[in-house]
Formats: C-alpha cells, sequence, structure tokens
C-alpha cells in the first residue's frame, strides 16, 4: 500500500469539505462514544481523534504502525499543549497487556489491516472488562465507496487496497468477537464534491439520506460493550 503523507493528510482537514466531513463523522462518533478512564485510539495517523479525546480531558493513547504520523501526531498536541502518550504498533498485535483501557476508538483502520478480525480480537484483549469498543469505517455500500474503487483505477491511491465494510459486517465483526449491546451510527450522504454549491446544501442531502437510506452513508460507526 502507498504511504499517507502526514501534510497531505492532515491537509485535507483545513479545507471546507473536509472540516464539514470531520465535524459530521465525530458528531456520529461521539453520540455512541462518551470516554472516560484510560482511552486508546488504534490507528491514530495524524492524531485527529487523539488530540480531540485529550482536548476533552481524557487520558489518551494514539497507536500507529507509521513512525512519520506518530511523529507528525505528537508535534501537533506539543503545540496545542496537549500530553497524550504515543506508540508505534499494529492493529494486529498491540504491545499492551489484557484489561488496560476502559475505551477503544478505532477510524478508518481495519479498512488497511491486514487481518481485521485479528484485529479487533487485539482490541477486545486489552479492553477491560464492561469497557467500550467504536469502529468507524468507510461503507462499501455508500456511492463515496463506488467512486473511490473507480478512481484508483486511474489514479495511484492507498486506497487501492482498502476493505470498505458494510453496517451488517462491521457488526458480525464485533459480534463474532464477543461484543454485546452493538449500536450504530451513520452521515456523509451527501455527494463527495467539493464545490460551493453542494457544500451550501448539505443538510438537504443529509436529512434526505437519514430517512429514506439510514444505512447508506459513506461513513458508518458501531459501538459494543466487551
Amino acid at each position: 500500500m502507498d504511504k499517507f503523507s502526514p501534510e497531505k493528510y492532515d491537509g485535507w482537514y483545513e479545507t471546507p469539505f473536509g472540516r464539514l466531513c470531520d465535524r459530521l463523522e465525530k458528531e456520529a462518533v461521539f453520540s455512541l462514544f462518551k470516554p472516560k478512564g484510560l482511552v486508546i485510539d488504534v490507528g491514530c495517523g495524524t492524531g485527529n481523534y487523539t488530540l480531540e479525546l485529550a482536548r476533552r480531558g481524557v487520558k489518551t493513547v494514539g497507536i500507529d504502525s507509521s513512525f512519520d504520523m506518530i511523529v507528525f501526531a505528537k508535534t501537533k498536541a506539543e503545540r496545542e499543549g496537549l500530553k497524550p502518550n504515543f506508540v508505534i504498533g499494529r492493529a494486529e498485535a498491540i504491545p499492551f497487556r489484557n484489561d488496560v483501557f476502559d475505551g477503544i476508538l478505532e477510524v478508518t483502520t481495519l479498512c488497511f489491516a491486514s487481518n481485521p478480525d485479528l484485529a479487533t480480537a487485539e482490541m477486545k484483549r486489552i479492553l477491560k472488562p464492561t469497557g467500550q469498543v467504536v469502529l468507524g469505517e468507510l461503507n462499501t455500500l455508500s456511492y463515496w465507496a463506488i467512486l473511490r474503487r473507480i478512481k484508483v483505477l486511474f489514479k495511484k491511491s492507498s486506497y487501492r487496497w482498502a476493505r470498505f465494510f458494510s453496517l451488517r459486517k462491521l457488526n458480525g465483526l464485533l459480534k463474532e468477537t464477543g461484543f454485546k449491546d452493538l449500536r450504530w451510527s451513520s452521515c456523509l450522504y451527501f455527494p463527495p464534491i467539493n464545490s460551493r454549491w453542494f457544500l451550501k446544501r448539505w443538510g438537504v442531502f443529509e436529512n434526505t439520506g437519514k430517512v429514506l437510506s439510514p444505512q447508506s452513508g459513506a461513513f458508518i460507526v458501531v459501538a459494543g460493550t466487551k
């Protein structure tokens, strides 16, 4: 898989379209996730959610397999005066003992994991009894995923080897691993078109999509309890 550039990856969040998507995704995540205690952000990348958790006063650890991403995230945290901890490691072999964390957050990491089942089992292993896990992934049943698949046929992209999930598949992954009390949320029903016209009217598409086809949002979130 081609490596993400931390600067390029993070720069997307500075665009009007990126800021909107980030806001809606976080609303979907935190509508299900009420973090407390010690939380780990699996596949933290440039620290988008790690820093958000730290801003909310949560003791947080960010883990990622990319040294460049970890350095970038740590630098961002230092600029804000935040003090989350960062560790280099893979989701399939998380370097912590059993029953350590009160909460686990994973956003768009399983889609790049070599073994999503093993990664999910690792998350359960390091989670305390009654702890909560929240997975946020790209929906294979959305037209965002369809457009990404078409795009990689003509342009080099890190998403060439990505594995998208349906809500049913993501639910099943947690259920098969032994998680219970499953709940879900979704967002991003509007077309992935970065234009002023769509940005002004995103709410119409979002509200309509939630009513007519609630499971087709481009971003899906599933939460469960150990």
